[in-house]
This record gives C-alpha cells, structure tokens and sequence, in this order.
C-alpha cells in the first residue's frame, strides 16, 4: 500500500479538524421533527422507518445519519427494526487503535528509538517491533520467526545496553546463522536511524516500516479469526499510516516554532496523543447502508438527514455520577478555588456539545426521536436539550402510518422532501 509523504512546506494545513460547533440556534433554521415511541424498541423502529421512507422517496443512504449518544443501548432494537424494513445499517464502532498490530508496530519501533536516545535500550524494548511484525526494509521477505526472537529474549533477560553492544553482543552469541543474520540486519538499522531526527526523517523511518508490514504480514482473508479482528487491522493500518504523516506535520510545526527538541520521544508523544483523538469507523462499509454513529463522530460533519435517536433524560444528558458528593459539586463548580475544577463528568457540558454537533450537522432537516417508558415501565421524560430547539411533533396517527408502510412520511419530512427539491 503506498503511502505519500508530503513536504514541511504544507506545515500550515491543521492536521486534526477542530471545529468550534455551532450552538442548536446557531445552526441555522433546519428544520426539526419531532418522533416520539412508547418504547425503545418502538422508537427504534420510527428511526429506520423514516429512514426507509426517505430513502423509498429518493433520498441516498448516504444521506442519512442515526445518531445516538450510545450506540450500545440502541444497536439491538435498530438492528431488529432494520430487519423489519429490509434496510442495512453500517454501525459505526470506536476503533481501539491502540490495540491493533498495526499502530503498535509504529508506537514499538517510535519507542525503540526514544530508548536508544536514552543511551541503552532494554531486551524487552528491543524484541517488541520484531514479535509485532517489522520487516527489514532492504532484503527479507519475512519477519523473524518467533523462536529466534524468544530465544534471544530468553538468554538476555533483564538486560539493557547501547545498540553497538547489542550488535556486539548478538555477533558474538551461539544461535543460527541465519538467525544471526537477520538480528544483525535489524540491530544494524536501528543505529542507522538519524539521533536527532527532522520532519522529513519521521516519514523516511516510518513509512518504510509500514509498507513492508503491509505487503509481509497485512492479511487479505480472515482465515481463522473473526471478520470483525480482520476489519480492525485493516482499519488500524490505515489510521496508522493517516496517524504517521499527521505527527510529521504537528512535529515540523513544532520544530519550526521552537517549541520542542529533534527527539524521536517528541514523535512517540505526538503520535499517542493523535491516537487517543481518532474516531469511530465503520465496521464494514456498504454503500447501500445507512450509517448509525456515537453523537462524538459527527464533530464537524454533515447530512442532509440527521435522525437523533435517544432524546430522553438520564441517557442524553446522561445523569453526572461522581463520587464527590454533591454539596462538595457545587462549591467547586460555583466558587473560584485555586487548584480546583469541576470534572467533566459532574456536568452534562459534554452531552450538550455532541447534541449541538448533531443539530448542526443536519442540512435539511434534523429528525429527533426519544421513548416514554424504559423496559420496567418508568416514565422517561424528554431529554432538556429539546427546549431550546422548535420541533414539529408529528401525531401519533402519523407515526403509526410510518411504522406501518415506511413510504408514508409524515407531512413535516415530506414538506422537508420539497424544500430540497427546490434548492436544487
């Protein structure tokens, strides 16, 4: 998979979208319908049922976007109303990058390097990009069989020397020749990466890795392992390679500004603090499906058709748990006191910012569904955001048409439907 490495000089392009999101009266005067269900599972089915009939009355798939502050409670009931429609939905899953083959390589071999920067690297540090996959990237078809690598880390446990020790000490052992071969080959380029490296030297180290992990180790079937486990390497790659060029640019910015030393640690930090920010992904694209997405991934994106699922107090807005007790919230959030502030979990702060970015990312109208009762019959009141936004509330004997024949969209989308017509 080739990868392009782009020069300092686009230095100024922002590598992480930021957004500032509009507010809910920010956003323009797109319209909001208003959907509600006795239940979940009802309410689950007045979602794909609007996004059945919309699609029937032209509308791409792709145009269309469920969002839900927690796909967990509503990925089952929208699964089953799916299936009911004969719709597919693309849920889109966080991507535990750091847990995947791929990103760990990159983070194993950045950390190799900060190491060796120390002056002497760990066994253990040493065995890692290897037991993950690296690949010379001259000569070597093949990573380093797990024996020779286990048995390298066996004889030298717990110690810690220079890489010319190491190469020293690797020519000197008794294992294989060929095994010998191809530690020396990797010690070798180890001390052939730059001490203090540029920009451009991020890319050059980098890139190379990751090529030959992909054209060595990359899978092109599941074989025996989950479709879902192949999907995630396949997505950590990619996001990896995204992840490398992006640390390259934040780096060369903060070269250029003096605000950091030329040290491969500075890469590692910048490359786990993008990790950490990256969204959800697909689980499997399909064109012809409509996308079901956490509030979080639609920071900075837009629809046509935005149907937000979940509107209900205690899950959007969730309710703040916090040990703390209440009356000691308060004080913090109310008071000035020198070394203390109030977490992001005691407020719904949060859950209003992801709220806004869902209204805001709604085009030509915003569909807002919420339930009334949970599964043991509570009343479940309508989520606070609600107030601030002018809804049309569609009647019950509306809704029940949608549920039942998807093509008969209520009058507020179908006036919707016009005004897109018009537009164009």
């Amino acid at each position: 998979m080739a990868m392009s490495s782009q020069s300092d000089t686009d230095s100024d392009i922002e590598d992480v979208a930021d957004p500032a999101p509009a507010t809910a009266s920010e956003g323009g005067h797109t319209p909001t319908v208003e959907l509600v269900g006795r239940t979940r599972q009802e309410e689950a089915r007045l979602a794909v049922a609007t996004a059945a009939g919309l699609i029937e009355r032209g509308v791409s798939p792709s145009d269309i976007v469920i969002a839900t502050a927690d796909v967990d409670r509503y990925e089952d009931s929208l699964d089953r109303a799916a299936a009911r429609y004969g719709r597919t939905l693309a849920i889109w899953t966080p991507l535990t990058l750091k847990r995947t083959i791929p990103y760990r390589l990159v983070a194993a071999t950045l950390t190799l390097l900060a190491e060796r920067e120390q002056g002497a690297v760990a066994i253990e540090t040493l065995t890692e990009p290897l037991t993950l996959g690296w690949v010379p990237t001259n000569g070597g078809s093949e990573p380093l069989a797990p024996a020779a690598i286990h048995e390298v880390a066996r004889v030298y446990a717990g110690v810690t020397q220079s890489i010319d020790e190491w190469t020293a000490t690797i020519a000197a052992a008794d294992i294989e020749h060929a095994t010998k071969q191809d530690w020396v080959a990797y010690l070798n380029w180890i001390a052939a990466q730059p001490d203090a490296p540029t920009s451009k030297d991020v890319t050059d180290t980098l890139e190379p890795v990751c090529e030959r992990y992909d054209e060595a180790c990359l899978p092109e079937s599941p074989g025996g392992k989950a479709v879902s486990e192949l999907a995630d390497t396949l997505r950590g790659f990619e996001r990896t390679t995204e992840l490398v060029t992006m640390s390259r640019r934040r780096y060369a910015r903060w070269l250029a500004a003096g605000r950091a030393d030329n040290q491969w640690s500075v890469v590692r930090d910048l490359l786990e603090s993008f990790a950490t920010s990256v969204p959800g992904r697909r689980e499997l694209p399909t064109a012809a499906a409509i996308d079901v997405k956490e509030a979080n991934d639609l920071w900075g994106l837009s629809a046509p058709y935005v149907i937000a699922a979940g509107l209900v107090e205690g899950e959007w807005p969730t309710t703040p748990a916090s040990p703390v007790p209440s009356a000691a919230r308060t004080v913090i959030e109310t008071a000035d006191i020198a070394g203390f502030r109030p977490h992001t979990a005691w407020t719904t702060a949060r859950d209003r910012d992801q709220f806004e970015a869902v209204h805001s990312a709604a085009t030509t109208a915003l569909v807002a569904t919420r339930h009334t009762t949970d599964a043991d019959g509570v009343e479940k009141r309508p989520s606070r955001f609600l107030e601030g936004v002018e809804t049309a509330r569609v009647p019950t004997e509306a809704k029940n048409r949608l549920m039942a024949e998807p093509s008969t969209l209520p009058e507020p989308l179908r006036d919707c439907l016009s005004m897109e017509v018009n537009d164009e």
